[in-house]
């Protein structure tokens, strides 16, 4: 079917929720609610209102907005938790490949992993040498230190000559890193590319960062760093995390008590996600534990009425 646009103002849409329903606001005057829309974006503020269209004439445009304000703090907060993650990721991947090789540069040697692989664009743009690069930090970043302190010819000849290695962009002067260096600047993409395909002395690094994080089997953990980039994803482009559906994982140990009271598809499940993975969940007993704790921890308005339509929200299915 062919989408067919509708040019819609500010002013038209909001006289249109009333006309169905929609309470006017007891807080501020018809300006100031333009101005706040218009802010927001009338799209994204769209998918707002959607939450209360099963009954709009138990609310107000006011609670409208205040959802709009809890789901920009609960953003915040919950990339704090996909940020921790990313930094145990990192961690436990570099502990993996140094514990099965000492070649700082195994990343780019063929035989390491599954599948043809190749780096992305992205990842390597950091390290490529640009003629007349910044220096106006007074403390330069590692990579500035190490494109200046070391070269990868001369380590090419020590940790990777005659072998052969996965495919380089050799119209670009890259000055790849050690494997430490590259991972610490890698985005959770990269990370995730790259745990997805590596395996080193016929061990799958993937199974072996997934025991640290308490997941046995690669493809369960692959889908539960999926579920975090997903949100993760959605949280740094400022995209609508509340009320929305995320990737189903498969639920493991205690995970299968707590998903009895859950809709895997919900953003509660996705919160316990983020507390089994950073090994943070032994308060959490059942449903009810994990609704507590994420009120306490992204819900700082005394508005019951709110807080219970917050909760029932994510209980949907």
């Amino acid at each position: 079917m062919q989408y067919k646009y509708k040019q819609l103002d500010i002013q038209t849409y909001i006289s249109s929720l009333y006309c169905d329903g929609l309470r006017k606001s007891l807080c501020f005057d018809e300006n100031i609610i333009k101005e706040n829309i218009s802010t927001i974006g009338l799209f994204k503020f769209k998918g707002y209102v959607k939450a209360f269209r099963d009954n709009l004439s138990n609310y107000s445009i006011d609670d409208i907005l205040f959802l709009y304000d809890f789901d920009r703090d609960l953003s915040s907060n919950t990339f704090k938790l996909t940020s921790s993650i990313e930094i145990k990721i990192k961690t436990c991947l570099i502990e993996s490949v140094y514990e099965l090789t000492n070649n700082p540069f195994c990343y780019l040697l063929k035989e390491n992993y599954q599948h043809s692989f190749k780096l992305s664009n992205d990842s390597l743009y950091d390290w490529e040498v640009r003629e007349n690069r910044s220096k106006k930090e007074l403390y330069l970043h590692y990579r500035d230190y190490y494109l200046n302190k070391y070269n990868y010819d001369e380590n090419y000849q020590e940790y990777l000559k005659g072998k052969e290695l996965i495919f380089l962009d050799e119209k670009r002067d890259i000055n790849y890193p050690p494997f430490h260096y590259f991972i610490e600047s890698a985005t959770l993409g990269t990370l995730i590319h790259i745990l997805s395909h590596l395996e080193i002395e016929k061990s799958n690094v993937l199974k072996l960062v997934g025991r640290k994080f308490g997941v046995l089997k690669p493809e369960v953990f692959i889908s539960y760093l999926l579920r975090v980039k997903e949100l993760r994803n959605r949280c740094a482009h400022n995209g609508r995390i509340f009320n929305r559906n995320y990737r189903s994982v498969k639920a493991i140990g205690k995970y299968k008590s707590i998903r009895k009271g859950l809709y895997d598809h919900r953003l509660l499940d996705v919160y316990y996600t983020l507390y089994f993975l950073l090994a943070d969940e032994s308060e959490l007993q059942n449903s009810n534990d994990l609704e507590n704790r994420f009120i306490i921890e992204n819900f700082k308005s005394e508005n019951q009425k709110m807080k219970e339509f917050v909760l029932n929200c994510m209980r949907k299915r």
